[in-house]
């Protein structure tokens, strides 16, 4: 009986290991720092996870190294943290470690944050939770945008919402060309705009199609830093995991949306 539970226990925590990590945002050893001149420091360890469900109806062959080549870029993105003023919160008290719930404050944060990277396939609607970031990887994109010179443009990724969370789509002939698409894509889920002006075209957002560059600037690092970190006083725990994102239901309306006109395998979606 002792040597049948024994092995009960170890099948459990075999699958538990073979569990894809979930959790868009986990964050830990989260600590804050104040100058006394209107200046916080967060730091932290985070782990960000971006899972990509392939709906391509007949597979997508290069998937991995594009998966791959994403992770190393948004990495290498988030490295070195961010910078952002102008932030109205709650004032800190670095005495009691704690935010006053009776006064405000406005501050200029810097976000010394250290950051691990996961994308990751899953093959299944079971291995998507509530608050997972996802890019969803279909056939074709039919859905088409005018730019503010007025020239319609086709989409090669579409992200839902215009205060981050997500879900993302991206056509998987468009990510072939591009290799940047998915990264786009990820960072419009991390809160960032599309940018049109043509004197950008060497940023990363930048997304009528003659890009010449793929850099985010100061500000847009402190904007995907407080979309991470959008709630100070969750840097009060020692570590947290963001909230539902309400994925797998946003996801679902969003294929069916058909102004979005997505081609994809709907039998892969269940």
């Amino acid at each position: 009986m002792e040597n049948d539970l024994i092995n009960t226990l170890r099948m459990r925590f075999a699958i538990l290991q073979n569990q894809p990590l979930t959790g868009g945002i986990i964050a830990k050893n989260l600590r804050i720092s104040d100058n006394g001149n209107g200046e916080l420091s967060l730091y932290g360890d985070f782990t960000i996870t971006l899972k990509v469900l392939d709906l391509t109806t007949n597979g997508a062959p290069n998937l991995n190294s594009l998966m791959t080549f994403t992770q190393q870029v948004i990495t290498n993105k988030l490295r070195g943290g961010g910078y952002r003023s102008g932030v109205n919160f709650l004032k800190y008290n670095s005495i009691k470690k704690a935010f006053d719930t009776s006064k405000t404050w406005t501050y200029s944060i810097r976000y010394n944050f250290n950051f691990t990277v996961n994308v990751q396939q899953i093959n299944m609607l079971s291995q998507l939770k509530g608050n997972d970031f996802v890019l969803a990887v279909v056939d074709s994109i039919g859905y088409q945008f005018t730019d503010q010179y007025g020239r319609r443009n086709n989409s090669a990724g579409l992200t839902q919402g215009s205060d981050g969370g997500g879900p993302a789509v991206v056509g998987y002939s468009n990510w072939l060309k591009d290799k940047y698409t998915g990264v786009h894509e990820f960072f419009h889920t991390l809160n960032l705009d599309d940018i049109e002006d043509a004197g950008k075209k060497n940023r990363l957002m930048y997304h009528l199609g003659d890009n010449i560059g793929h850099s985010l600037s100061n500000t847009e690092k402190g904007t995907i830093m407080n979309f991470i970190m959008r709630n100070l006083k969750d840097m009060e725990k020692s570590s947290y995991n963001n909230a539902s994102l309400n994925t797998v239901n946003k996801l679902r309306l969003f294929l069916r949306d058909t102004t979005n006109g997505f081609k994809y395998n709907k039998n892969k979606f269940r």
